[in-house]
């Protein structure tokens, strides 16, 4: 088993959006990842960034009050259909798309796969569907319902690639466990947007805080037991943690 974490846009943020307690005022560049898992079984993407809407017209998807404090900074580049196509990958070898919660700048890019297989929680399937405020951008949404895969909690996709499900940012958020070579890798998303918020005493933005905060507590207890962690809109862990980006593989 092998895991690319793929680059896929960023976003100039206050740093308010990620930590509603913090004042106003600080802005960060905050990156947004895709992460493709190639297994004995195909190749499963998990996440999918930002639609292309979400680069041509921001405020007509996002609302002019959202894009002046979390303004996407995307190029065509960016899209995950042309970052796969630069690694060599075509849009027919991805086997499924798992979204880790169906938020735009996660399952935006899923409008590239108009004849896949999609895998996310019910109960996060069913909070975007009724929730338009939360969830503006339907891209996730495939034209076949039939399609779509609802997962119940905790999941193994394949032998050493688990789902484990972590709700609190969104009602069925769920997080990544690829168990390589090297030990377990827990691909967070947003359930820690930073290592910042890998502390009980800095939620991030949360639809339920004491569910946010139960997850939370779940992910220290596996990185407690030895999982490195990789946090969905970290600014600085790359260079400050020597993490590696796609083309590079961790096996």
């Amino acid at each position: 088993m092998r895991l690319a974490i793929i680059p896929v846009g960023r976003f100039d943020s206050d740093w308010s959006v990620l930590s509603p307690d913090a004042p106003p005022g600080r802005r960060v560049q905050i990156p947004v990842y895709s992460y493709l898992v190639e297994t004995g079984e195909g190749r499963i993407l998990f996440d999918t960034g930002c639609s292309h809407q979400c680069r041509v017209d921001p405020v007509a998807l996002l609302g002019e009050d959202t894009v002046p404090v979390l303004t996407p900074e995307l190029q065509p580049a960016d899209h995950i259909s042309a970052q796969l196509a630069a690694l060599g990958i075509d849009l027919q070898d991805i086997d499924m798309v798992v979204n880790s919660h169906l938020h735009f700048d996660h399952a935006g890019g899923n409008e590239a796969f108009t004849q896949h297989r999609f895998g996310v929680q019910a109960d996060e399937w069913q909070a975007a569907l009724t929730d338009r405020e939360s969830y503006p951008d339907l891209s996730f949404q495939p034209a076949d319902a039939s399609r779509v895969t609802l997962f119940d909690g905790d999941t193994e996709l394949a032998p050493g690639l688990h789902l484990i499900a972590t709700p609190g940012h969104t009602p069925g958020h769920q997080s990544l466990i690829v168990e390589l070579r090297d030990g377990p890798f827990i691909i967070t998303s947003d359930a820690v947007y930073t290592r910042a918020h890998f502390s009980l005493d800095n939620i991030g933005a949360s639809h339920d805080r004491d569910q946010a905060r139960a997850s939370l507590k779940r992910l220290m207890e596996l990185v407690d037991d030895g999982a490195r962690p990789f946090f969905s809109h970290d600014p600085d862990q790359v260079v400050l943690e020597g993490w590696k980006l796609a083309p590079f593989w961790y096996e």
